[in-house]
């Protein structure tokens, strides 16, 4: 690959990587060409997020530049590139909570950034560190029961535990967040993410002092829940088997990569 003087992005790693298919099996190798669409899945009508020529430049350089993605509902978009490729930002841009400097953005039929207060009222955010971190004192369901109230619903006893049970967190509800294994604690920031019943949820980190196994396990709870819900997601990995996992991938590259 030549190098570049400022980050750059491109559809899709140029090595080719086999896609797992939800049969368990493999299907053929992913063309260098860009998107990439899982065997039996098929996407119709206008993307719920369009993006093009995106770009977030600031004193330091870029922190991405030249993005161009789509994401339907019922869909989920790996953004992936090391640490510092500007993968958390990309998904700040894409969710409307951080503004970009180049190109367009619709999310839901608006435009970005001068419409950023509608769009982030129906796009959720998992936990971005330093964005929206929870209290260490608070339980998981405290924390959820907050998110409720946050968006106007019940957040009865008995309704906090059902929302719980459906992510399968009820085992941790008296849990403190400072207690939570990570994978346990990603997993609420999933859940959280949904409080509000969103269009669409991006996702920071599934990888974060996590084995293959649970990140793994992580993208195809994504996966079921974008199909399941009908919400378009995006989220940001480094590990180039996950991103396999997702309909699509975004490859931030580093300057000089």
């Amino acid at each position: 690959m030549q190098e570049t003087q400022e980050p750059k992005v491109r559809l899709v790693p140029s090595a080719s990587i086999e896609v797992r298919t939800t049969s368990g099996g493999r299907s053929q190798e992913r063309p260098e060409s860009g998107t990439f669409v899982r065997e039996g899945i098929t996407l119709a009508g206008e993307p719920y997020i369009a993006a093009r020529g995106l770009g977030l430049k600031t004193f330091a350089g870029y922190a991405y530049h030249d993005v161009d993605v789509d994401v339907h509902k019922g869909e989920l978009v790996a953004v992936r590139g090391r640490n510092g490729s500007g993968k958390t930002a990309l998904l700040l841009t894409l969710a409307g909570r951080m503004k970009q400097s180049e190109g367009t953005l619709t999310v839901g039929g608006f435009e970005l950034p001068r419409q950023r207060a509608k769009v982030a009222r129906r796009v959720g955010l998992s936990l971005f560190k330093g964005v929206n971190d929870l209290q260490d004192s608070l339980t998981a369901a405290s924390a959820v029961g907050a998110e409720l109230e946050l968006y106007g619903r019940k957040a009865r006893r008995d309704a906090v535990l059902d929302y719980l049970r459906a992510w399968n967190l009820a085992d941790v509800a008296t849990i403190r967040v400072k207690d939570l294994t990570s994978e346990k604690l990603t997993q609420l920031g999933i859940a959280l993410a949904f409080a509000g019943e969103p269009d669409a949820v991006a996702v920071d980190d599934v990888e974060d002092q996590l084995t293959m196994t649970q990140s793994e396990g992580l993208v195809n709870l994504l996966l079921d829940t974008a199909r399941t819900r009908d919400v378009a997601i995006v989220m940001g990995v480094v590990e180039r088997d996950l991103a396999a996992m997702a309909d699509a991938c975004v490859y931030l590259s580093k300057e000089g990569e």
